[in-house]
């Protein structure tokens, strides 16, 4: 069973609310020491002071709900299968970790690419164009609206990152100002409902993030997230009402050499209620070239991790999540 242990909670306003004065520059650099202690102890903590409005916090879990309740048939016309394999929907059981099936569903959209990106000349995965349905008829909108301040958000976050790093507070800038985003709405129905289905795991199989942030909106079911502490333990990452749920991704772990824990998490939902997510991933620029910095290396002159593109991490991940099926 999960420990009742609770994630850090962290006030960012500092960083989301403009003041030049000496008492701001305090607070930056107090929220900065909070999230060092986060990312070092277990790479996930709860996210308060976004100023990203809970009303649209909130639209955008009711919309993925009425998505998801929409009738099969309605629901695969916008099958990744119909697009590149990545953007689009994705049935109960086609994502998969550790080869197995995940007990969910879910809809993905990517920054788009112009048609002469590698990835659209070459028709790899992730090269085609985001599938918005028509139904509800204000999903496009509010996720566009969504995506906005979630990028917004994820600069301010990299800057306190920074700062916690001993950096210059702008030092990510040039590797996040074309920010190659990822966003996705995730739907979870009862496990115990997949019993004797060939292969599922679990809701969804521990894992990593690959790329560098990821801020998560869930409803408010709890006992389903859990993360993993450095004794091995699984605790719960309920929700907070107001708060994202931030956790750190590999590429972060790349560029602390492993000071900044990319922590393993899982989904084991086990009730009544569906339970909606949305995760919003805040990646670098598709071409970053990601490596352990200066700074970490004077703590840990040992390099743990070789240079990585992030758009070739990305693109190799991306390749292995789905097996696509016609039946189960």
């Amino acid at each position: 069973m999960p420990s009742q242990f609770k994630l850090p909670i962290i006030d960012v306003s500092p960083f989301t609310t403009d003041s030049s004065d000496s008492n701001s520059q305090t607070a930056k650099l107090e929220v900065a020491r909070q999230i060092h202690d986060a990312c070092r102890n277990v790479g996930f903590f709860y996210l308060i002071g976004h100023n990203v409005p809970q009303e649209i916090i909130d639209k955008t879990l009711k919309l993925g709900y009425e998505f998801f309740h929409l009738p099969e048939e309605e629901k695969i016309n916008y099958s990744i299968t119909k697009q590149d394999n990545a953007r689009g929907y994705q049935r109960l059981g086609e994502g998969v970790t550790k080869y197995q099936r995940d007990w969910n569903e879910a809809l993905d959209f990517y920054k788009p690419v112009p048609r002469t990106h590698p990835l659209a000349l070459k028709k790899l995965p992730i090269g085609g164009e985001n599938q918005w349905p028509e139904n509800p008829s204000e999903l496009r909108a509010v996720f566009s609206e969504y995506k906005d301040y979630m990028l917004k958000l994820g600069a301010q976050v990299m800057n306190a990152i920074a700062l916690s790093l001993g950096l210059e507070e702008n030092f990510f800038d040039k590797f996040l100002d074309d920010c190659f985003w990822v966003m996705r709405i995730s739907g979870y129905p009862d496990l115990r409902n997949a019993v004797g289905i060939d292969r599922v795991g679990v809701s969804l199989g521990e894992h990593t993030d690959y790329g560098l942030l990821t801020f998560l909106n869930q409803d408010d079911t709890k006992g389903a997230l859990q993360v993993q502490t450095a004794d091995g333990d699984w605790i719960n990452a309920d929700p907070l009402p107001g708060a994202f749920v931030v956790n750190i991704c590999d590429m972060l772990n790349i560029w602390t050499n492993n000071l900044y824990k990319s922590t393993l998490h899982r989904v084991i939902h086990k009730g009544d209620r569906y339970r909606v997510t949305v995760p919003f991933f805040y990646e670098p620029n598709y071409n970053a070239r990601i490596e352990p910095l200066e700074a970490c290396l004077k703590i840990d002159p040992v390099k743990h991790h070789e240079p990585v593109v992030f758009g070739e991490h990305l693109l190799n991940k991306v390749s292995g999540n789905f097996e696509i099926t016609e039946s189960y």
